[in-house]
Formats: C-alpha cells, sequence, structure tokens
C-alpha cells in the first residue's frame, strides 16, 4: 500500500471515529454473538423432528394390517 493511500485512510478512519455516538459498539459484531440464534435453530429443528416422529408412530389413520387407511376399509361384518 502506497503511503498515499494510508494517509487517506487513516483520515477517513479518524473521521468515522468523530462521527460515532457514545452508545455505538466498540467492536462491530463477534462471532459469539451468533450462537444463541443457532442454538435456538437446531432447537427448532430437532423439536420438530421429534414432534413429526411422534405423529409418524401414532398415525391412528392405519391398523398397520393393510395400504388403505382405516377409514375407507369395508366395515367388518355385524354378527
Amino acid at each position: 500500500m502506497d503511503p498515499f493511500e494510508r494517509d487517506r485512510l487513516d483520515r477517513l478512519n479518524r473521521l468515522a471515529e468523530l462521527e460515532k455516538a457514545p452508545d455505538d459498539p466498540e467492536q462491530p459484531v463477534d462471532a459469539g454473538d451468533s450462537r444463541p440464534l443457532i442454538v435456538m435453530i437446531c432447537a427448532a429443528m430437532a423439536a420438530t423432528v421429534i414432534v413429526l416422529g411422534i405423529m409418524w408412530v401414532n398415525n391412528t389413520r392405519y391398523d398397520g394390517a393393510s395400504d388403505r387407511p382405516v377409514a375407507e376399509q369395508p366395515a367388518p361384518p355385524r354378527q
């Protein structure tokens, strides 16, 4: 980097520092700031898998002996 470019960047950085408000954060974004979001997304995906698994296991439309749902099977003969 040539000295003129370095001086220009230093000047821009000094101007940017003067424009900062008192409540502006010191650092832009930390990598650890996104960790809670990642944890929430993983928890939501795990909950979705658990709920879909429970729905699949407790599927009462099928009796397990036929490919057709119970509501579409002919009624057994009455005695």
